[in-house]
């Protein structure tokens, strides 16, 4: 799959991401909209999916963290946008039995925004 390529992409990256493509069906992904973000919860019965989502979570808040755009072909300009806005975004990553629950939070309205458009784009992939 090319188009899971990018900048400095690791093959961990880009196997993560075939996996939840080829595998979306298998997932339920919850989304709340906050008043200053987003709360999803992102779950499967699979534990080779499981460790795909939760692995795949955890290297793009470090790259957020970082603001290290991958720049993955196939990604939303949304996700280009909260790069520009990386050091606006607070992140909570917590771990439940089943995949991983992250609240995305920003004292910026124009953030929060782009937060709850990307969570729901995602959202819209995994169906």
């Amino acid at each position: 799959m090319p188009g899971l390529r990018g900048i400095d992409t690791t093959q961990v990256e880009i196997s993560d991401l075939k996996n939840i493509f080829t595998n979306h069906m298998k997932i339920n992904r919850r989304l709340e909209q906050l008043p200053n973000g987003i709360k999803t919860i992102t779950e499967t019965d699979d534990d080779d999916l499981r460790e795909s989502i939760v692995t795949h979570v955890a290297l793009m808040v470090t790259r957020l963290e970082e603001g290290r755009n991958p720049q993955v072909i196939i990604q939303s300009p949304t996700l280009d946008l909260l790069f520009d806005r990386y050091d606006e975004i607070e992140t909570n990553v917590e771990i439940t039995n089943r995949g991983v629950q992250v609240i995305q939070t920003s004292s910026n309205r124009d953030v929060v925004a782009l937060l709850q458009q990307h969570a729901a784009e995602v959202s819209d992939m995994s169906e």
